[in-house]
């Protein structure tokens, strides 16, 4: 028996395999593209807060690059002005001086062990523009204890003296007492100096004036 199609037979079977093809093209194709786009897009929406932050960090880029400047030229300021290590001697001339230059005569002086104030891991002055290797370092604070007498306008000089010294140096504490009879302030006073110490600082030069044998007041401290 011969089959013949019709037309309309061979229009419905062309349609039902370009169905069959639209079907399957959709489960071996287009799903799995689908579900891949979909987890990208998940991808690039999970990253959007970060993406956004970033932007942000760009917008501010050069206010961060000006912060860190400054930090560095900070940073360098205060190791500028701590010295690797103090000597005793160090802090008596630097006594002396002040009298000299202050026209003021100690009373008494007294000298403390020094304290560590604490140890931590920097970078080297040196090394402080590219944020090389970090060394152990340590902090550590010398005390003075000064009494004095002078009159109120030399101790507004004093407390100048101190603070514009270019090694840091500070007064932890101070107290007064008023003599009427000469309107002079007696002033007892705990005087800081730090240090900062670590390997490859640059070593302090400790100047100790010359003396000759048997000077009995080498660092003319003492009141006669």
């Amino acid at each position: 028996m011969k089959m013949t199609l019709q037309k309309k037979d061979i229009k419905l079977i062309i349609v039902l395999v370009g169905l069959l093809v639209l079907v399957i093209a959709y489960f071996a194709v287009f799903r799995p593209y689908k579900s891949k786009t979909e987890d990208l897009q998940a991808q690039i929406d999970s990253l959007q807060p970060e993406l956004q932050q970033l932007r942000e960090y760009d917008d501010h880029k050069q206010e961060y690059l000006d912060g860190i400047d400054a930090y560095k030229e900070n940073a360098k300021s205060i190791m500028s002005s701590l010295p690797s290590s103090i000597w005793t001697e160090d802090q008596i001339m630097f006594l002396s001086m002040m009298e000299d230059d202050l026209d003021i005569e100690a009373q008494s002086e007294a000298f403390s062990d020094p304290t560590v104030l604490t140890q931590f891991s920097g970078t080297p002055l040196a090394d402080i523009d590219n944020y090389n290797d970090k060394v152990d370092m340590t902090a550590q604070k010398y005390q003075t204890t000064l009494s004095v007498n002078m009159d109120y306008n030399k101790f507004k000089d004093f407390i100048d003296y101190i603070y514009d010294e270019e090694n840091m140096t500070g007064i932890d504490s101070v107290s007064l007492s008023y003599n009427a009879e000469d309107a002079d302030l007696g002033i007892s006073t705990v005087i800081n100096q730090y240090s900062l110490s670590y390997d490859g600082a640059e070593e302090e030069t400790h100047s100790v004036p010359e003396v000759s044998s048997g000077v009995s007041d080498p660092f003319g401290t003492i009141s006669r």
